[in-house]
């Protein structure tokens, strides 16, 4: 899975994670589009209304699922840059 996250370095401790694209507006065109396509069977064969937004909900639990991971492993690469730079500290005091 590509990450939608951009790690921007800063100056000294300060790093941006910022997203590379309009992330909530490319969201809602893509549920919307969805609920569009799922409702074309349901006008056809007379089925339930509930379920265009049921699955296009499922859509929307598997992108927070992909928010979830991708800040998982933001977080994962911020804790290994931080350790490595209380490493050089702790050998001089140490030392």
């Amino acid at each position: 899975m590509k990450s939608r996250l951009q790690w921007t370095h800063g100056r000294g401790e300060r790093a941006v994670v910022a997203p590379k694209k309009a992330y909530a507006a490319e969201i809602l065109v893509k549920f919307l589009v969805l609920v569009g396509l799922v409702y074309l069977p349901v006008l056809l064969f007379h089925w339930g209304e509930w379920i265009p937004f049921a699955v296009a909900g499922g859509y929307l639990l598997w992108e927070l699922s992909r928010v979830s991971s991708a800040l998982g492993e933001l977080a994962d690469l911020w804790n290994e840059q931080h350790r490595q730079r209380q490493e050089p500290v702790r050998s001089d005091a140490v030392g």
